[in-house]
């Protein structure tokens, strides 16, 4: 009699802690997406015609997914506005954004999908990190009501955060990090009222996560590395290859070896923009990279990466 399917997902589960247990080492894979775009309007589009446009960004990340996991990755990340790209104004974003709870509730939505707010996006991520026993480093949006008695709170009566969610081989939310330093264009954002240093565990070692222009600022990417010691950096990002800053594979990789630590750099891919360069960074150097100006499609880098660098007898 073949097992039920919630018997081989644990067994399988299981077995991915395994192997990344009995080893030093695990294996990272980064996706840069070339975004489908939604239309540059003045008004907001439906809730359907939203979901619409961020599930054909799934299903490309779904297949990236997928591949990861086929080929041993125990982690995936994805890019910064690689669901829903970007041309928003603060109320035409608004069709886009979910409530995301903080994880502590131990929540996964693949599973208990109606126990929060509508959550379609966030359901499908579960289920991909799930199906595939893999972690799933995405960002989204998230919106958050708020009141007259909060001095802060905006005329429209709620935050909105550009927001980075991981789930875990299970499916379960184990991370959310609100992005601090927006970039000058990113005004259908808020900043949250302090800079969140967001970690957690993995059998891989001590990770840490924030977001593109994130990198630049003393909080909180060096407060993660200095004061919290983690020993991977998840890094979605949307960089643009202009002035003033260095190419991203440059920059990101100097970044890592600067820091002392792995940096899994997911770019977004859009060549009218300057968007290109993502990689699997090391305190040693670059293990794997992707730059590519000339053509319109995504990639995906995996590599075997040392869980805790810093243990390193190479260690710089």
């Amino acid at each position: 009699m073949l097992p039920s399917q919630p018997l081989l997902h644990t067994a399988v589960f299981a077995l991915t802690i395994l192997q990344a247990l009995a080893s030093n080492t695990f294996t990272a894979a980064v996706y840069e997406h070339a975004v489908i775009l939604p239309d540059a309007t003045l008004q907001p589009v439906s809730p359907e015609e939203a979901l619409a446009l961020m599930n054909k960004n799934m299903d490309v990340l779904e297949g990236a997914i997928k591949a990861a996991a086929q080929q041993g990755a125990h982690i995936i990340v994805t890019p910064e506005d690689g669901i829903y790209g970007w041309r928003f104004t603060r109320e035409t974003i608004y069709p886009y954004l979910e409530d995301i709870p903080d994880p502590a509730v131990d929540w996964i939505p693949c599973t208990d999908p109606t126990r929060f707010a509508p959550a379609p996006v966030q359901k499908r991520l579960s289920c991909m990190a799930r199906n595939n026993s893999i972690y799933v480093v995405a960002n989204i949006g998230d919106k958050k009501p708020c009141n007259s008695s909060d001095p802060s709170c905006p005329s429209d009566g709620r935050y909105q955060y550009n927001t980075d969610v991981v789930f875990d081989p299970k499916g379960k939310l184990v991370a959310r990090y609100h992005k601090y330093n927006l970039f000058r264009g990113e005004t259908q954002f808020n900043y949250p009222k302090e800079p969140e240093a967001i970690t957690f565990e993995t059998p891989f070692g001590k990770l840490g996560i924030f977001t593109c222009f994130d990198i630049l600022f003393h909080e909180p990417a060096v407060i993660l590395v200095s004061e919290l010691q983690v020993d991977t950096v998840l890094f979605p990002t949307a960089w643009m290859n202009v002035l003033p800053f260095l190419t991203a594979v440059e920059f990101h990789s100097a970044w890592a070896m600067g820091m002392g630590v792995n940096l899994l750099s997911a770019n977004t891919h859009n060549i009218g923009s300057a968007m290109t360069g993502s990689g699997l960074f090391t305190p040693e150097g670059p293990v794997a990279y992707y730059y590519n100006s000339e053509t319109e499609e995504g990639h995906l880098l995996l590599a075997e990466l040392s869980a805790r660098p810093r243990l390193s007898p190479t260690y710089p």
